[in-house]
């Protein structure tokens, strides 16, 4: 994935869309100066993400026979096929967060834990796409499963939610720092959780690219 990335531009991870999300970043935080800047922005691109998860290839494997004939477990399949999704979200989010930080002269520790959860957020998505594909089989409509798919983004997200903005409303100063990470915990102890309640989703559901001829 990644050599195709660079042979078909030279900017390898760093396509169209990705010049596109750090300029609306530095055209946010140059209208936001105030504090509390950078987690409007979080939310904005964790929003956008919800949607943007989609278009890694790793997801795009499912929907061709390939992967599926790889002699390899389901988890290392999975694992491998978006490493370039991760690497691609990991510098991008340094790159929003960084320039934000020096435009807003956030904290190191404060766009630190803003990359976190968004790295985190990230592996949950893709995380609850599997799962989903897994409960389904992909036997449903499109418009259905992704109902589905962002209904089940809001219900997982409420409890870190929730526990991050009660915590973080009862302390002053590192209110907002530990709000944060509460919310990257949980999000990473429940991308944990879909990725092994959809163990095997690559040997025991049917390929989706086999129901387009029905």
């Amino acid at each position: 994935h990644l050599r195709e990335s660079f042979r078909a531009n030279r900017l390898g991870l760093w396509g169209l869309p990705s010049v596109i999300m750090v300029a609306g970043a530095v055209l946010i935080a140059l209208f936001l100066r105030n504090k509390g800047g950078i987690l409007m922005l979080l939310q904005i691109l964790m929003w956008l993400q919800i949607f943007m998860i989609g278009t890694g290839r790793g997801l795009k494997e499912l929907y061709s026979h390939y992967i599926y004939m790889i002699p390899e477990s389901s988890f290392r399949k999975i694992i491998w096929s978006n490493l370039e999704i991760a690497l691609k979200v990991l510098v991008e989010s340094i790159a929003i967060f960084g320039i934000e930080g020096i435009i807003m002269r956030e904290s190191f520790w404060l766009v630190s834990a803003a990359v976190l959860v968004y790295v985190l957020f990230s592996f949950l998505l893709l995380g609850i796409n599997y799962l989903s594909l897994r409960w389904t089989g992909a036997d449903i409509s499109a418009g259905f499963l992704i109902f589905i798919y962002t209904l089940a983004v809001i219900i997982i997200m409420l409890p870190g939610l929730i526990a991050a903005i009660a915590v973080g409303s009862m302390l002053n100063g590192s209110g907002v720092l530990i709000g944060l990470g509460i919310l990257a915990l949980w999000e990473l102890v429940a991308a944990l959780g879909c990725f092994s309640l959809s163990k095997g989703v690559l040997h025991r559901c049917d390929m989706p690219v086999m129901k387009t001829g029905k």
